[in-house]
């Protein structure tokens, strides 16, 4: 098998935690100095170091300082990008493989990376 992924040639984009009904899995590829994110079907929003937002730059540094045991790109599958590799990590985030992360991250900041507005009453309950 060769070094293309099984997640390159996947749609990714977020799906709604188990754990919490507010909390998203967000796919991350980070690929040399810019950081991919896939925020819905179809479509992603690119960051640089300079540009990513402070909360992912948190979620980041705490997923590259915990020990994971990580997998090469081309083992990386759906299901270990969106299984959380223990408790801890589930409601910060985890590192699947080389390059790809799975990031938790709220309904209202996954509606800001989209570019909406997020009202309130979309979603209290």
């Amino acid at each position: 098998m060769g070094d293309d992924s099984m997640l390159e040639r996947t749609i990714l984009s977020p799906i709604v935690s188990q754990y919490d009904w507010n909390l998203y899995r967000v796919p991350l590829r980070r690929q040399e100095n810019k950081y991919v994110i896939f925020v819905d079907n179809f479509f992603t929003r690119v960051f640089d170091e300079h540009s990513l937002p402070d909360e992912i730059k948190t979620k980041m540094a705490m997923i590259l300082a915990s020990p994971q045991r990580i997998l090469q790109d081309y083992e990386a599958t759906m299901l270990s990008l969106m299984t959380a590799p223990d408790e801890n990590v589930r409601e910060i985030g985890w590192r699947v493989s080389d390059s790809y992360f799975c990031l938790i991250l709220s309904y209202e900041t996954l509606c800001e990376l989209r570019g909406g507005v997020v009202r309130k009453e979309d979603y209290d309950t």
